[in-house]
Parts: C-alpha cells; structure tokens; sequence
C-alpha cells in the first residue's frame, strides 16, 4: 500500500510542480510517510516514476493481459473494420483513465529534456508496435484481410493511430475540435485499402 501511495503523490507531485522540480522530500511529505521509509520502497525518483508507468498501465488496463490476450479468438467472426475500431477504442479506453492521463501529461511534457520521460514514450510505442503485429498475424491466419507485407502494415496502422491520439490530446488542450472524426476517417480508408484482398467485405 505505501507503494501505491508514494507513486500517487509522485504523480500529483508531477502534475503540479513538473517532474524535475519534484524532490524524493516533497514525495515523503506528500505520501505522509519518512523519508528513510520512502528510500526502503525506492532508491530514486526514476525509479518511482518508472514503476508509476507499470503501474498505472496494469491497473488501467486491469482486464486485458497483452501477453496472454487470445488474438486469434478475438478475431473470429468480425469483418476489418471491426476488428480494428475495437482495437483502438480498447486502447484509447486506457488511455482515458483519469490517473493514465495525467501520467501522460506530465511524462510528455518532459520527453525533450529527460531522457527517462523519452524512454518510457519508446517503450509504450514499442508495446503498441508489438501488439498491433500479434492482431495483424491474426488477421493474416483468419483470412480477414491480407496484407503483402504485415510487419509494415502493423507499424503503418499503430503510428497512424500513435500520431491521431497525440493530436487529439493537443486539440483538447488547444480548446478545439479540430481532430474529430479523423480517427474513424483514418480506420475506414485503412479498412477500404486492405478489404479489397480479403473474402469479408469492410462496411464503411
């Protein structure tokens, strides 16, 4: 339990100071706890933040092993589209929770300068990668769609993705709506590109 709390108020720490302004006192102060306590969970404030990005990730996603998740069966029975809408939707529901979001923000906002912060982005994109090329083999032995080239086509969809749910993030803090429906605009020419070698036709 003290480990979720130091994490929590490292978050909040974060979220209102900035991450380099947060000191391993100021997290001791705000955990409520001492200091000698704080360093027998931690040795450092990297390291709370990197097991806050673990953290934070497993219990956003609290249903949804990637390791153990059954492509194959996910799968069966639906045509491209939905298998990609769920997809994303699925990841941008984890993306949603409050905790995760603030994460993000704090962790984005110090990407250019702390190569911890960079690292963490690297590696969720790199999850991302990993997990769409599992759903793409999927597809791929399913007879959904077909694809010359899977590897590509995976990366191609994950950092298209990537890049729109970026850009919504700004848009939201820029007070617009600039981004909406370019999501499911990017998914349905996906879909029409791809549903031309496959034996299920893609309702657009």
């Amino acid at each position: 339990m003290n480990k979720e709390k130091i994490i929590m108020a490292t978050l909040e720490l974060a979220c209102e100071n900035g991450l380099r302004s947060v000191s391993m006192s100021q997290i001791a102060e705000k955990a409520g706890i001492k200091k000698s306590s704080l360093y027998s969970h931690f040795s450092s404030k990297e390291e709370i933040i990197t097991e806050m990005y673990k953290f934070l990730r497993k219990h956003a996603n609290q249903n949804r092993d990637i390791g153990q998740f059954d492509y194959g069966s996910y799968v069966e029975g639906k045509d491209l589209k939905e298998i990609l809408m769920g997809t994303v939707l699925s990841y941008d529901e984890m993306n949603r929770n409050p905790q995760m979001e603030m994460f993000y923000k704090v962790i984005i906002s110090e990407k250019t300068l702390n190569p911890m912060a960079a690292e963490i982005m690297v590696a969720e994109t790199n999850t991302m990668i990993w997990a769409t090329k599992q759903l793409f083999y999927a597809i791929m032995a399913k007879k959904v769609a077909y694809f010359e080239n899977i590897d590509a086509a995976a990366v191609s969809f994950a950092m298209g993705v990537h890049a729109i749910l970026d850009f919504r993030m700004d848009d939201c803090m820029a007070g617009s709506n600039q981004s909406n429906g370019i999501l499911e605009q990017y998914i349905d020419e996906f879909c029409r590109v791809y549903s031309g070698y496959s034996s299920h036709t893609c309702e657009l």
